[in-house]
Formats: C-alpha cells, sequence, structure tokens
C-alpha cells in the first residue's frame, strides 16, 4: 500500500505504547510508523526498536503543528499515501484499508473517518437547545462539514443509513492525504500546543490540490486523553487566535465581520452562564482578550 503514519505525542507513553503496538501488530497495510516526541522526559520503557519500520524521533517544540511537520519532512519522497494519528486513538481494523479505497476511487486529495469519544456521544444533543442562537453567530450551521467565514468548522455526523460519504470541507487530523498531491504542504507553524484547529487549516490549503471526502459508517475511537490538554483559559485563546488564522485562509484581506461577530456571540454565551460558571466566565472572558492579544502582537511582528 505504501502508507506512512505520522503520530506526534507528548508525555502519553502508556497511551503511545497502546496504539504503535495496535498499529505494528493488525495493519500489515502500514510501511513506516514516524512518531514525534516532544515530552518532557525520555520514558525508557517506551521502546520500538523491535520493529524496523517504526521511527522515533525527539524534539524539544512543543506544537502537534511543528511536529507533524517534523514527520512530514521524514517521509520517503516515493511514499503514495500519509496519514496522520493522534496518539489517544484506536482505529477500527479497516480504517486505513477502507480509506486509501476511498481516496483512489474519488480521486480525492484526503479522505477520513468520524472521530468519536464515546463519553461524549450526548453532548450534541445539549447543545442543540442553542442551535438557532449558535446559528446566528456563525458558531454553529446545518451544514455538515463546512468551514464557516467564522472559522469555525462543522463536524460531518455519523451516517445511520449503512454505506455513506459526503464531500467534506475538512478532514479531522486523523486522515489520509495523497502523498504526492500534499507533500509539499506544511501546517502552520505559528499553531503551538494542542495547535487547536491546524488539520482544519491544512484541509483548506489541501482542498486546492483536490477533493475532500468523509466516510460517515466509519468509525474512530478518540478516547481524548486529558493529559497536556490547555485547560479553558489555553483553549479558548486558542480558540480565537487560531481561528483567525483559518478565516485568514479563507477570506485573504476580505473584511471579517463574521469571524468578530462570532467572538461576540462567544462572551455574550459566557455573561448569560456567569451565574452559574464564574470561573468559566472568568476564564473563556481572558482567554478571548488574550487571542486578541496574540493577533496584535502577531501582527506588530510581521
Amino acid at each position: 500500500m505504501n502508507l506512512t503514519v505520522i503520530i506526534p505525542t507528548r508525555n502519553r507513553s502508556k497511551l503511545l505504547n497502546t496504539l504503535v503496538n495496535n498499529l505494528v501488530k493488525n495493519f500489515n497495510s502500514i510501511d513506516q510508523i514516524i512518531i514525534v516526541d516532544s515530552s518532557d522526559n525520555i520514558d525508557k520503557n517506551v521502546r520500538f526498536s523491535d520493529f524496523k519500520n517504526v521511527l522515533h524521533v525527539h524534539t524539544k517544540i512543543k506544537s502537534a503543528a511543528v511536529q507533524r511537520n517534523i514527520g512530514l519532512d521524514l517521509v520517503k519522497s516515493n511514499c503514495k499515501f500519509v496519514s496522520f494519528l493522534d496518539d489517544d486513538v484506536n482505529p477500527p481494523p479497516n480504517y486505513f484499508t477502507q480509506l486509501t479505497s476511498l481516496l483512489m476511487s474519488q480521486k480525492a486529495v484526503g479522505v477520513s473517518g468520524i472521530a468519536e469519544n464515546p463519553k461524549s456521544l450526548n453532548l450534541k444533543k445539549i447543545n442543540q437547545i442553542f442551535h438557532a442562537y449558535r446559528n446566528f453567530f456563525f458558531l454553529d450551521s446545518n451544514d455538515q462539514g463546512k468551514v464557516l467565514n467564522s472559522g469555525v468548522n462543522i463536524p460531518v455526523n455519523k451516517s445511520l443509513m449503512g454505506k455513506s460519504i459526503i464531500e467534506s470541507q475538512w478532514l479531522i487530523g486523523c486522515a489520509i492525504w495523497d502523498f504526492q498531491k500534499i507533500k509539499f504542504l506544511r501546517f502552520d507553524n505559528r499553531f503551538s500546543g494542542q495547535s487547536l484547529g491546524e488539520d482544519v487549516l491544512f484541509s483548506i490549503k489541501a482542498s486546492k490540490y483536490g477533493k475532500l471526502f468523509v466516510k460517515q459508517n466509519l468509525i474512530l475511537t478518540h478516547f481524548e486523553s486529558s493529559t497536556n490538554r490547555p485547560n479553558y483559559l489555553m483553549y479558548t485563546r486558542m480558540w480565537v487566535r487560531n481561528r483567525f488564522y483559518i478565516v485568514e485562509e479563507i477570506l485573504g484581506d476580505k473584511m471579517k465581520i463574521s469571524y468578530h461577530w462570532c467572538n461576540f456571540g462567544r462572551f455574550l454565551t459566557l455573561i448569560f452562564f456567569a451565574p452559574r460558571y464564574p470561573i468559566k466566565f472568568l476564564f473563556g472572558s481572558t482567554g478571548i482578550y488574550l487571542g486578541y492579544y496574540d493577533l496584535v502582537k502577531d501582527k506588530n511582528a510581521r
């Protein structure tokens, strides 16, 4: 199949061990696994020397986006397919074969399944109460797979009708790409830490070279490990800052009113729930302010 899998990781040695051993033992379609590790301390228990097709490199750069770029630079030039995996996922046995088959049949540049956390399946039902409000502020949409001009990416839902695929404007981080079409693309190195939204921005850039599709009945389990996940303040800060870069890619120099309107809508939401969640209001509002601060600082640095 000529498939290379790139895994950025940090301080999650047990999850990394579980994932890599699963890939090596159960996925014969993978030719090489490249692990880019930014862990604070190298865990001596993490050893893949027994597997000749695993390359484990370390970096001091703590950025999922940059770590993916390091992995891309190590991919062999004649590689046909490249896939990125988070370290806290569990792909089904047919994940890579089904996706590569879909990619070739559709002559696409990239394809993915759907990432699903079994512990949070009911959260979407709660959000439906605010659906109209969220649509008004470009925080949500009825269009699956769309990237709004506010920089918000709308997920594709699981299919309840058997086999089904949908064309999308963005793919989850755990996608498969036609490497020969995207080999010169890189993730935005301004995205640090968890790099929220780096997959969306990469997808938008890659869509210039071909279509993107999501296989709605192919489910990848995403455990969403709490290790190294940002708190609500840092998450909101990234949400504001990183979305601007996505909007910048979509709109260029055009007015970004929808982006600011979306941020205002989120701030109003924080105010509405402030009596019930005062700490969340404090962290969220501070995160919005710091996100804008980062953008001003970035603009002045250019």
